[in-house]
């Protein structure tokens, strides 16, 4: 293929560079104008070539004869150059189709300059901000005449919180949660009716809101039982962690809320053992769940220190389902698969019936070291409630869930997007999915 460029005048006060480049949708071309004191004084401005991957792409709507368009949320880019000898410069992109999982956008006339740190975000037609840079900020040199490349993936501007109970007594009618910013406005609320495990979300908080969420049991008679009240900011980007207390007439109940990129804040209480979500030793992780196939139910557990770990008792804890294992060792970065029953993948079994309860609904599965001891690693799982972001599981299809390898941690596992149903057949069986012990 061949590429014309025109020749351009040169003078003695401008110099004008072209910059070409090939793309996945065509030919873009860049020509940046910038002043000078001639070919051999200093030239004072650069440009910025900004490759964008949006994470969440707009959704689908119905057009037209009821064919699929993509909602325009995103519609152009912001990009704002700043330096300790440069105030912050904003850069408005043109209208930009962010139906692609990538765009690109080259500005010009950036001041030159060294650390420049370059922010980018999205906004829509009216300026509200859409989506924000996974990364606070980016530092670049800005030189002369040269094109200076960003690579940056955009995040939604805005995430969930996500709550979720156990053991709410049947006295309980419904739970209701609201976040609510400073200045009087409701950003989220949801009231979702009393379960054996209840699961409920607040969604589209925008990112460095700072507000109060207030979160109230309901009793059947309509009266406020318990109520948790915990100021904080938002934070789409990072990890953080905030306690409530739920108050009622004998005292307070603490629960811990871990807060999760990109804009996930979870929140977890069983009010049937009295206890906030505890902290995780991490000496075992739970890696995979099967649920839903009777007797061949089992929990994958992994040792992520190089070591082997001794328990001279191992405890799991399904919604209350207690089962004791003694003298279990896990060799360093090795697998452990606890079963309800002799396996050939499976390590150890429990040895009466309804030993692993695991259930389409959901369950809370807690290792501990022995009944009383400190909690190695617990998992929520929403069963095939997808809204949390848990796979979407049919009760008879006999997957197994699968925590990402890049997740292994007891931290990442508390969250359904990090897990996949299983896409192998288990090793001997012909309809069951998995890949217990590896």
């Amino acid at each position: 293929m061949r590429i014309f460029v025109p020749r351009l005048n040169r003078c003695a006060r401008c110099v004008c560079s072209t910059v070409i480049f090939l793309l996945s949708g065509g030919l873009l071309l860049s020509l940046a104008c910038v002043k000078g004191s001639g070919p051999s004084g200093p030239e004072e401005f650069g440009s910025l070539e900004v490759r964008v991957r949006v994470v969440t792409p707009p959704p689908l709507l119905k057009g037209a004869g009821g064919a699929s368009v993509q909602a325009t949320v995103a519609d152009r880019l912001i990009i704002e150059v700043s330096g300790e000898d440069l105030a912050p410069t904003r850069f408005e992109s043109t209208r930009l189709d962010f139906s692609r999982p990538s765009v690109s956008e080259t500005v010009t006339r950036v001041p030159v300059g060294k650390n420049r740190n370059v922010s980018i975000w999205a906004v829509d037609r009216g300026g509200g901000v859409t989506h924000i840079d996974s990364l606070e900020y980016h530092t670049v040199n800005i030189e002369a005449a040269v094109v200076t490349p960003v690579v940056t993936t955009l995040i939604p501007a805005a995430g969930s919180v996500y709550l979720q109970f156990a053991g709410l007594s049947t006295t309980v009618n419904s739970v209701y949660a609201v976040f609510t910013a400073h200045d009087g406005t409701v950003v989220a609320e949801n009231s979702v009716s009393r379960a054996a495990r209840t699961f409920m979300t607040l969604d589209n908080i925008p990112d460095k809101t700072t507000g109060v969420l207030r979160i109230a049991i309901i009793a059947v008679g309509g009266d406020t039982t318990h109520v948790a009240t915990r100021e904080f900011t938002f934070n789409a980007r990072g990890d953080n962690t905030i306690d409530l207390h739920f108050m009622e007439n004998s005292g307070m109940i603490a629960v811990d809320v871990a807060m999760y990129a990109p804009g996930v804040t979870v929140g977890s209480y069983n009010f049937n053992s009295g206890e906030s979500a505890a902290v995780e030793t991490g000496e075992l992780i739970i890696t995979e769940i099967m649920w839903n196939v009777g007797n061949d139910n089992y929990i994958e557990v992994y040792n992520p220190g190089d070591e082997a770990r001794f328990f001279e008792v191992l405890t799991t804890d399904i919604d209350g389902t207690v089962r004791d294992f003694d003298n279990v060792t896990v060799g360093g970065g090795a697998y452990l698969v606890i079963g309800r029953q002799a396996l050939p993948y499976v390590n150890i079994h429990t040895v009466t019936t309804g030993g692993l309860p695991i259930t389409t609904t959901g369950n809370w599965i807690t290792l501990r070291r022995g009944r009383t001891g400190p909690v190695i690693d617990r998992v929520i799982c929403a069963g095939n409630n997808s809204a949390l972001g848990w796979p979407a599981l049919s009760s008879s299809n006999n997957r197994s869930i699968e925590l990402s390898r890049e997740r292994y941690d007891v931290i990442e596992n508390n969250f359904g997007k990090n897990w996949a149903a299983a896409a192998e057949l288990i090793a001997g069986q012909t309809n069951q999915y998995g890949t217990p012990g590896y």
